[in-house]
């Protein structure tokens, strides 16, 4: 009877607690709404790539850069564009205002924002140049335009600091951030200064570990990833990039950037990965440590005055069980000299590979007083350093570096990156070669590239003065001999008068004679006069068809390529400066048909007469788009325009020496060029060159050979500034060829029936050799054994605290 009773109470109640706990509900939601932000659109920092994902980052002035912005829509779901500009602000306070510094072109990208959910938009945009040393800051100000009209920009302006022009990015993959402290105090990170030298100020490197739980903050595309200089590869999963980043990095590699392999975990990761064919090792499995062969690596690069080394070799060989990696070494990789075979390197085009056989964050390596040397001198492959006493005029000593192979106290952009576009960075042979243009705003340190008391790391590279190494450059000697050429050879073709008169003699004797004796010997004569309107009108259009002119609307394009090709690699750089002339003022768009692609006006304002902007667009097409270039009445645009396309196949040396041409392009006016160890230049003369052919060289001394001068567009002046021994490094092997005609990938509306192209194709076939790494000449504890012993005793604190997870790591 009582568990009766009990239900009956229990369902009476019932409505009561359904009632209550309704109530609790919608308190509970009109609680939420209360807290709901009242603003339409809230938003996370901007960061740009590479990225640690913090609120602070840094970006490469004068370089392009993909970066991404999150935002959130509170109330509705969202539909429109998210809009970005880059500036560059002073240090003063007054200068801070991005709107009063805002430069560069503005990106634009669609967005679908859908009610409460923060979404990220990765953007490309073309970093901002400082107007002067003193701005040290720059912005990202984005703004969201919803598809009716209304403006969100709130706090979707992002500070960001500027590198300096010999600061580059190291980006490290790592999934143990913190076996990389000593990289962030290293000297190579940071040049070795005195703690009284206020004066300096920068660096070689800016450190960025990205995180990998989510989609990795790193460009997909060769073209943003010109400010990184080396990317270290630790243990990082092999799913962590996408198809389109591992491409990046590819194409990265082999036009100068270099990879570091850290041992086993990395050397598996990659080797599942579409960058394994890059590796000097292929992976067999792991083996035990060679201590003997570690002993060696440390008593080989050892500083001469280094007191560690011997202790360090005690710590290796009390410890067994360290892990190295196996396999089957690339038969065109090299062992490090004094490495005993357990660091490989290999080149890879213009770039190079190195990988460890260990574990490079070990304690026996990391504790070392030769490390920052060791990791200088041959994972970077930079210099050799001098660390000097300098006195100044009150008789202070400060502590100062130096480059004694190179005859310089600061390091130039060329020791800190490897990464070169021949259409931003070379230096053409001559001043007539090249022009008014080209090579007019070449730095300093370009100038010395001349000079014969300073020896340059890279005499085929020119310094920029805010961008450093492989900025965007529209002055530089590619770019301005390509110019000048168009200037004289752009515009509309106006018919010479020999075809005025041969086609009024056409239209006469067609008109009357022809006319005439046509209809007598049909027998109608009085029908001749109906043929006239006729004959009249398909004179017209063949008049207009021959002077290649539209009636009343004449438009003509213009354009000078430059392609660059690595050894053996089938994917290359493709440079266009396109000329477009318009009898009318009109607007244009560039588009591109993959996302490897960059585009901006040369110069001219940026702004039509009706006030649109210009607009760099992605994720409106397969590629980008330069959108609202205005053209302005009887005006010629210039427009820069880079590329990276797959030619199907490479241009190289066989190992018999003979040239083939693997790629679908058929070549004219082929010739090789050979610069050998002592600077002596020999050139073999192909001639045509075409697709799938091989041809037999026969060299012989440059000044015995006449190139021709006639070649259309004049591009017999970019082959001969080419050629000229001033712009061939020592020991290097290149193709120099003309190709008729504009490569495909580009499309440019409205369209212009009036064309004209040529481009010039340069592929390299041999690079010289890269220097023995050599190391630095004394440590700091030679001349500050106070500061030596305060700094080492820091470390060794620091080092104390990971010594078992480094044992551990090791010893699983």
């Amino acid at each position: 009877m009582l568990p009766r009773v009990n239900l009956l109470i229990a369902l009476l109640w019932l409505p009561l607690i359904a009632g209550c706990d309704g109530c609790r509900r919608d308190s509970q939601q009109a609680a939420k709404e209360k807290e709901a932000p009242s603003e339409e659109f809230s938003s996370r920092p901007a960061l740009a790539f590479p990225s640690d994902g913090g609120p602070s980052s840094g970006i490469k002035p004068g370089h392009w850069i993909t970066a991404s912005q999150s935002l959130k829509s509170n109330l509705i779901d969202a539909r429109g564009q998210l809009v970005t500009e880059s500036s560059a602000a002073g240090t003063q306070a007054q200068d801070i205002d991005p709107l009063l510094a805002r430069s560069g072109i503005a990106s634009m990208r669609p967005a679908v924002l859908p009610k409460g959910q923060m979404r990220r938009f990765d953007y490309r945009i073309l970093t901002a140049l400082p107007s002067g040393n003193d701005q040290k800051r720059g912005f990202l100000s984005s703004r969201f335009v919803s598809s009716g009209g209304s403006v969100y920009e709130g706090s979707m302006q992002q500070p960001v600091s500027l590198l300096l022009p010999e600061e580059f990015f190291f980006v490290i993959l790592s999934e143990r951030p913190e076996r990389f402290a000593r990289f962030q105090v290293s000297d190579w990170i940071r040049p070795v200064r005195d703690e009284l030298d206020f004066m300096q100020s920068g660096g070689n490197y800016r450190l960025v570990i990205p995180p990998t739980k989510d989609v990795i903050p790193l460009a997909e595309t060769m073209l943003d990833w010109s400010s990184t200089a080396y990317l270290f590869w630790d243990d990082v999963s092999p799913d962590v990039l996408t198809p389109q980043q591992q491409m990046a990095i590819a194409d990265w590699v082999h036009f100068g950037g270099q990879l570091i392999v850290n041992g086993a975990d990395a050397t598996d990761s990659l080797a599942k990965t579409a960058l394994a064919e890059l590796l000097p090792l292929a992976p067999a499995g792991n083996i035990e440590l060679d201590a003997e062969a570690a002993s060696n690596l440390l008593r080989s690069w050892a500083v001469s005055s280094d007191r560690s080394t011997e202790k360090q070799i005690a710590l290796l060989r009390s410890q067994s069980g360290r892990v190295a990696v196996d396999g089957e070494v690339s038969a065109d990789a090299n062992i490090i000299q004094g490495s005993d075979g357990l660091l490989l390197s290999r080149s890879i085009g213009r770039g190079r590979v190195i990988q460890s056989r260990f574990d490079l964050t070990s304690d026996w390596l990391v504790n070392w007083q030769s490390y920052d040397s060791f990791v200088n001198s041959v994972l970077l492959s930079r210099p050799r350093r001098e660390l000097q006493d300098s006195v100044n005029a009150s008789e202070d000593s400060l502590l100062g570096q130096n480059y004694p192979d190179y005859n310089v106290s600061q390091a130039d952009p060329a020791f800190n990156t490897r990464f070169r576009l021949a259409a931003r960075d070379a230096v053409l042979g001559s001043s007539e070669s090249a022009g008014s243009d080209a090579g007019a705003n070449r730095s300093d340190a370009g100038a010395n590239r001349s000079d014969p008391g300073v020896k340059r790391i890279d005499p085929w590279t020119a310094n920029q003065s805010f961008s450093g190494i492989s900025g965007w450059n529209d002055e530089s000697d590619v770019i301005g001999l390509s110019r000048q050429i168009l200037r004289s050879e752009s515009g509309i073709e106006i018919p010479s008068s020999s075809l005025v008169i041969r086609s009024l003699g056409y239209y006469l004797l067609i008109l009357i004679p022809v006319n005439y004796l046509v209809f007598r010997l049909l027998g109608r004569l009085e029908y001749a006069w109906l043929a006239v309107p006729l004959i009249a009108l398909v004179g017209a259009i063949w008049v207009a068809r021959a002077a290649r002119l539209d009636i009343g609307f004449a438009r003509s394009q213009t354009e000078i390529g430059f392609l660059e090709l690595q050894p053996g690699y089938s994917r290359g750089h493709l440079s266009r400066v396109i000329a477009i002339y318009n009898s009318l003022s009109s607007s244009y768009d560039i588009a591109f048909k993959t996302i490897d692609a960059a585009a901006a006006p040369i110069s001219g304002a940026l702004e039509s007469q009706d006030g649109s902007n210009v607009y760099f667009k992605t994720g409106f097409a397969e590629g980008p788009i330069l959108s609202g270039l205005p053209v302005i009445s009887n005006q010629i645009r210039m427009i820069h325009a880079e590329q990276v396309v797959d030619l199907g196949g490479s241009i190289e040396l066989d190992e018999s020496g003979q040239l083939v041409n693997r790629t679908t392009m058929e070549l004219d006016e082929a010739m090789v060029v050979e610069s050998n160890e002592r600077g002596q230049v020999r050139i073999a003369v192909v001639g045509p060159l075409g697709a799938g052919v091989t041809s037999s060289l026969l060299f012989r001394p440059l000044d015995e050979v006449n190139l021709p001068r006639d070649l259309p567009m004049q591009t017999s002046r970019m082959l001969q500034a080419w050629i000229s021994p001033d712009s061939m490094p020592t020991g290097s092997i290149r193709m120099l060829a003309r190709y008729d005609g504009s490569l495909e990938g580009i499309n440019i509306t409205p369209a212009t029936q009036q064309t004209a192209a040529q481009t010039i194709v340069l592929a390299h076939l041999k690079h010289p050799a890269w220097p023995e790494p050599k190391s630095d000449v004394n440590l700091i504890a030679d001349l500050r054994p106070v500061l030596s012993d305060k700094t080492d005793g820091d470390k060794t604190d620091g080092d104390k605290t990971d010594t078992s997870e480094l044992d551990e790591a090791e010893n699983p």
